[in-house]
């Protein structure tokens, strides 16, 4: 069983899980899917396609399916040098979201939905999308690895988890933070994204990029960590809960994995900055009350969703 690229580690946190249930998984992850593009390049250089793709061949060769991530990713399997090996499709996002939706690469994207034994999709938000490109997708929740989770210590600021976009509901997260900056909180995020600077104007801390262990670390240091304002979790958000952080996020949220309400805080900007302010007096209080870390540990981690994942391998493999 080859997992080809990854998204949010999602491939990475399966392939642990089939290892600790003894289960011979292995991933390419994207810095060996890709070929890389070298500085001042628009694109891979041939020798390094042609080195990336004798990659691909010969771990897909010693797999019976594999398992794909992100739709363009799909394409990876169709040079004569990969040899033919039934694939499973996992949409994680942007791929369903939008370029499915866009008629310029509609026809790409649902190819490589078409061409699938199997296709997971990773977030309820894209449940319309997905089943109408494959009425059989089903809803796969995102992954964390608690192994890899810090320890929560907080040091009472408020961490925004997720880059300042508007796919990620920027105008809403700036509201929330505008509001804890008059009121006093030391508010923190990164350093990323078209909408930062406009946080860097409210008062909002920035912190460079950095590496998925800084991260980790950074909300494990936070009293109170803000989610993007969307009517979804991402793997930032899920990442907090399980450290143990409490959570608070703009929006009409959708069910969980459980189909009852996530275990935050939530609603208008108004009630969001309310309940982050209650919430900083009293951080530890505030996440025994939701039990966001058990719940997020009781249904974000891969290991439970192992038998299923294990059935439909092999029955894509029969």
């Amino acid at each position: 069983m080859l997992h080809l690229n990854d998204c949010a580690f999602v491939g990475q946190h399966i392939v642990n899980a089939g290892r600790r249930a003894a289960e011979p998984w292995r991933i390419l992850p994207p810095a060996l899917t890709w070929a890389p593009v070298r500085p001042g390049a628009a694109a891979p250089t041939r020798s390094d396609e042609i080195r990336t793709l004798a990659r691909i061949a010969t771990h897909v060769a010693r797999a019976d399916v594999v398992h794909v991530h992100f739709a363009t990713t799909a394409r990876r399997l169709r040079p004569r040098v990969v040899p033919r090996r039934p694939y499973v499709l996992h949409l994680h996002g942007t791929d369903i979201r939008t370029l499915w939706a866009d008629r310029a690469r509609h026809a790409q994207i649902q190819a490589a939905i078409d061409g699938a034994r199997h296709v997971f999709y990773s977030t309820r938000d894209n449940e319309g999308n997905a089943t109408a490109a494959r009425a059989d997708a089903e809803y796969l929740p995102i992954f964390v690895d608690p192994a890899e989770l810090p320890a929560w210590r907080p040091e009472g600021y408020v961490a925004f988890a997720s880059r300042w976009e508007e796919v990620k509901g920027l105008a809403g997260m700036l509201d929330v933070a505008e509001r804890l900056v008059r009121a006093g909180a030391d508010v923190r995020g990164l350093d990323w994204g078209p909408g930062a600077s406009d946080a860097a104007k409210i008062g909002v801390r920035l912190l460079p990029r950095m590496d998925h262990a800084g991260y980790l670390d950074f909300l494990a240091r936070s009293a109170v960590t803000v989610g993007q304002a969307t009517r979804i979790l991402s793997v930032s958000e899920v990442e907090a809960m399980a450290i143990g952080v409490p959570l608070a996020a703009v929006g009409d949220h959708l069910p969980g994995p459980d189909g009852g309400p996530l275990p935050i805080r939530s609603g208008s900007p108004a009630d969001v900055a309310d309940a982050v302010l209650a919430d900083l007096a009293d951080p530890e209080t505030a996440a025994r009350s939701l039990g966001s870390r058990e719940w997020a540990l009781e249904h974000h981690v891969a290991d439970r969703y192992v038998p299923r994942l294990r059935e439909v391998y092999r029955a894509v493999a029969r």
